[in-house]
């Protein structure tokens, strides 16, 4: 009896709340529940947001029945479906009509966010509906075609294109026709040899990040008075030769003179490395006279004196800089083998550069988090920068990957704070590196 009446409390609940409970199921679960009454039976027509992924055996026939289950799916919905998230997987994308799908949602309408994430070898072809209420836009190792008759998403604020195959006339089109864009992120190429240029004339623009590669020639923001954020990363390895060091820094100065009115900016240390150069140890001339937050990151691997002379170089051209951030994003187990970077010549380094005024003037929060490997970091980077930074007033140390700290990086760090009453030093860990 009392089996039936929590079921009669399940079954009354308004649909509101029924739909909600769903919406945070997989949509192979939220199916399900049309088992558990008859008054949760068409429950799941009402969802508006629908999340698959897909990875098909080799079996035709069951490539078959799992494209027949998507087609019932989203023809079963009684409204229109709002957001759209599909993932693929390796094999995937041989199996799957995505142009049905998508013309399936089209016909729904009402669209506002779609995200396909392709995680195979290839790129699979995606040709976009006109979806013209899209507000976000995610797409990843896609060959992107547009509708023939496009003009723009007149609504779309959130575009992401990560390993996108574009050509140079749709990509410039899609960003000019987007003229309520806040957000891009990604990178793009084409299908040839030629490399792209992208121009942002984007009004609306806060945030943008890109990922620079030998791809594109030339990313310009000429009109963006609301840019508050900007990310710049680059594909920039240890075998990387002089030139395409030397491109990558070009490339990326031309764009960072375009965004220098940030007030928050993120740089990768590979990034930040290719700017030294024999002949002139820093090439980045870029002054960021309004930024309050720097936040760097990257693999310890390209940690030597050529990321701390350029280090210093980025700071000098910061004066107002108020909050460091520093993160190394390798997990523990990937540094086992690691040979650290030369200690005398990176202390070399930081003598050198003592007593840099900036830091000085303006920097009140410090936060770093490393790996139980990185011993270079906390006795190289953290002392340089509380050296300098007198009127520092707190530095969190995240020792991630359950690490636990170097006593003698505890005892320097210890004598720094005494020598510095106003810094507050705060050492934390976390299991998770990531």
């Amino acid at each position: 009896m009392a089996k039936a009446k929590k079921l009669d409390r399940l079954s009354a609940l308004p649909l509101e709340i029924k739909t909600s409970v769903l919406r945070r199921l997989p949509i192979e679960d939220a199916v399900r529940t049309s088992s558990l009454s008859h008054s949760w039976r068409y429950v799941w027509t009402h969802l508006s947001k629908l999340s698959f992924n897909l990875c098909f055996p080799d079996n035709p026939d069951l490539h078959q029945a799992w494209f027949e289950v998507f087609v019932y799916v989203i023809s079963s919905l009684r409204g229109p479906v709002t957001d759209f998230d599909l993932n693929y997987y390796a094999n995937a994308y041989k199996s799957v009509d995505l142009f049905c799908f998508l013309a399936l949602i089209f016909q729904k309408g009402g669209l506002h966010k779609l995200s396909l994430d392709n995680y195979g070898s290839c790129s699979a072809l995606v040709q976009l509906p006109y979806f013209r209420s899209l507000r976000v836009l995610y797409l990843r190792h896609f060959h992107l075609l547009l509708p023939h008759d496009f003009l723009g998403f007149e609504h779309l604020e959130d575009l992401s294109l990560y390993g996108v195959c574009i050509s140079q006339h749709d990509i410039q089109l899609l960003i000019d026709g987007s003229k309520n864009l806040k957000m891009f992120q990604g990178h793009v190429h084409t299908d040839d040899a030629k490399t792209l240029s992208l121009t942002f004339n984007s009004p609306l623009l806060t945030y943008i990040q890109y990922y620079f590669t030998d791809s594109v020639k030339e990313v310009r923001v000429i009109n963006a008075p609301n840019l508050e954020k900007a990310h710049v990363s680059a594909r920039i390895g240890a075998d990387s030769s002089k030139e395409e060091c030397a491109f990558i820094a070009a490339l990326t100065s031309k764009f960072m003179a375009d965004i220098a009115t940030v007030s928050e900016f993120s740089l990768d240390f590979h990034t930040l490395k290719c700017f030294f150069q024999d002949a002139v140890p820093c090439a980045l001339r870029v002054q960021f006279l309004q930024l309050r937050a720097l936040h760097l990151e990257g693999s310890v691997s390209c940690l030597d004196e050529k990321v701390f002379a350029t280090f210093c170089c980025l700071l000098r051209n910061m004066p107002i800089l108020e909050s460091l951030e520093i993160e190394c994003i390798d997990p523990p187990e990937m540094l086992e083998d690691l040979i650290e970077p030369d200690g005398f010549k990176v202390n070399e380094c930081i003598k050198k550069e003592d007593g840099i005024s900036c830091l000085e003037r303006s920097l009140r929060q410090l936060t770093i988090s490393v790996t139980n490997s990185m011993n270079i970091v906390a006795m190289g980077m953290i002392r340089f920068i509380l050296l300098n930074a007198s009127v520092i007033e707190l530095v969190e140390i995240i020792y991630r990957g359950g690490s636990v700290l170097q006593p003698s990086t505890v005892e320097e760090l210890n004598l720094v704070e005494k020598a510095s009453p106003d810094v507050n030093l705060v050492f934390s860990s976390t299991p998770d590196w990531f």
